[in-house]
């Protein structure tokens, strides 16, 4: 049997990656949400940022692994969540006044990309 090399990495393991930084990247906006001081802002922006892309880069990893056909519309929601969550994260500290609101679109982006995972409607 050959080893295994980088380019040939299971599709577990971009299933545990793009999880991780998910949940990572949840965590970390939600974060902000709660707590938007300026000392915290480039602590929270890095750690969210980095798993933003680590999230992307994984699950487009993970669809190419599976062989999954062209771009399907449950794949759209969960870009536009993963848009949402790396977007608002920022905005919560330019704006705290409005991080109830932030948290409102970004829960429901959550609950989207989560229901779309399970279901794969589109």
């Amino acid at each position: 049997m050959a080893p295994r090399t980088m380019l040939a990495m299971d599709p577990v393991v971009y299933s545990v990656l793009h999880v991780a930084a998910a949940f990572v990247l949840v965590a970390s906006t939600f974060s902000a949400f709660a707590n938007p001081v300026p000392e915290r802002r480039g602590l929270v922006l890095a750690v969210n940022g980095i798993a933003a892309l680590v999230a992307v880069v994984a699950g487009f990893g993970l669809h190419a692994k599976l062989g999954v056909e062209g771009f399907p519309g449950w794949l759209v929601v969960k870009l536009v969540a993963w848009l949402v969550l790396a977007g608002t994260t920022g905005m919560a500290f330019r704006k705290p006044g409005l991080a109830s609101a932030l948290a409102l679109v970004s829960a429901i982006a959550v609950i989207g990309a989560v229901y779309c995972v399970y279901t794969k409607p589109f």
